[in-house]
């Protein structure tokens, strides 16, 4: 699992609304089901929220297919997700809704939109500052995937073993996803690229599909080995440190630093001996971060007393239904002959 929180909060309440629930065309959206709160209240508080950030979104991912989840372990999981970002608050002092999402190959997200006011006093609330929650949410995230037994994204055997994002390389969008090809169609485009190369991105692209096609043929085990292969393309090692590989082509002014675990020193024994340490030290970490997480929350609860603590919560309504009662049959003096005294009843909330 982890936490993601997103930059948008400043629109109108139907933004975040429309994309949790509705698909296009304006059809309710497949796979998502509120699990808590209320659509419409809350798209009524963000736009009654004066404040300049209105409301923060985000999500909690998973790995895992939602149907490995009971509804009784998601709502333990959101409430102390509410916990950790609300701790010392009432839950009548802030609005929050959770929809479930179902729709990417079946795996879970729990998705969650808050309006940024105390509803008590109508003061500005500030549900995640980086700088301050970070820490204490990260903490978090790692407490339920180790309790859970979930996806730990800090595992290494989820570290890249390549790295495109070098070279001042674009981080792609979901606008400019590269075609689909075929394989041999894909090796016969990267061996043009590698061949006579437009751009230096465009050369290290080719090089790191090339090795990832190596890996999964099984064709690198050792340093020597992913040597081997790049100057096989026609490459020249320039130089070599201990966690990347800088390499020359011909036709190119500027040398390709290529970066990742593969291109690491001894990437196969690096990799086999951080998931050992990791696993070594696994039940330290669970005990650091409950002590992060538990005085992060002392931290954070102080916060929330100064900014609200002498916000009391409203007393409840007293109608005094019995006086008013005695008070009316003291007026009517004037016996009532065969009619019953007339009973009052009330139907509403009691105090």
């Amino acid at each position: 699992m982890i936490v993601k929180f997103f930059r948008r909060g400043q629109g109108s309440g139907a933004g975040p609304l429309n994309y949790l629930l509705v698909a296009k065309g304006g059809k309710p959206r497949e796979g998502a089901k509120v699990l808590y709160g209320d659509p419409r209240l809350t798209e009524q508080l963000i736009n009654t929220t004066p404040f300049k950030q209105k409301y923060k979104s985000g999500v909690l991912s998973f790995t895992e297919d939602a149907t490995q989840f009971t509804d009784e372990q998601k709502k333990d999981i959101m409430q102390r997700f509410e916990e950790t970002l609300f701790v010392g608050l009432e839950p009548d002092q802030y609005d929050i809704l959770w929809v479930e999402h179902t729709d990417k190959g079946g795996r879970l997200e729990l998705n969650f939109v808050i309006p940024c006011q105390e509803l008590r006093s109508g003061k500005r609330l500030q549900p995640f500052y980086a700088g301050a929650d970070l820490v204490r949410v990260n903490a978090f995230k790692n407490i339920i995937n180790q309790e859970y037994g979930l996806t730990d994204p800090n595992d290494p055997e989820r570290k890249r073993l390549i790295n495109p994002y070098v070279n001042n390389a674009p981080r792609p969008t979901p606008y400019d996803r590269p075609p689909k090809s075929k394989e041999k169609e894909q090796e016969k485009e990267d061996n043009e690229i590698i061949a006579n190369p437009e751009s230096t991105f465009a050369l290290k692209e080719a090089i790191d599909r090339r090795m990832r096609h190596s890996l999964a043929e099984g064709s690198l085990n050792n340093r020597s080995s992913v040597r081997y292969a790049l100057e096989g393309m026609g490459l020249t090692i320039k130089r070599a440190t201990k966690s990347s590989i800088s390499v020359a082509h011909p036709k190119m002014k500027r040398n390709v630093r290529l970066k990742g675990t593969v291109y690491e020193e001894g990437f196969q024994a690096l990799a086999e001996e951080r998931q050992q340490d990791y696993e070594r030290v696994s039940e330290s970490r669970g005990n650091r971060d409950l002590r992060t997480w538990t005085k992060g929350m002392e931290i954070k609860k102080a916060y929330h007393q100064e900014l609200y603590g002498d916000i009391k919560a409203p007393e409840p309504l007293d109608l005094e239904i019995k006086d008013v009662v005695s008070m009316e049959q003291s007026q009517d003096a004037t016996p009532r002959v065969d009619t019953p005294a007339p009973q009052r009843s009330y139907n509403g909330p009691r105090p």
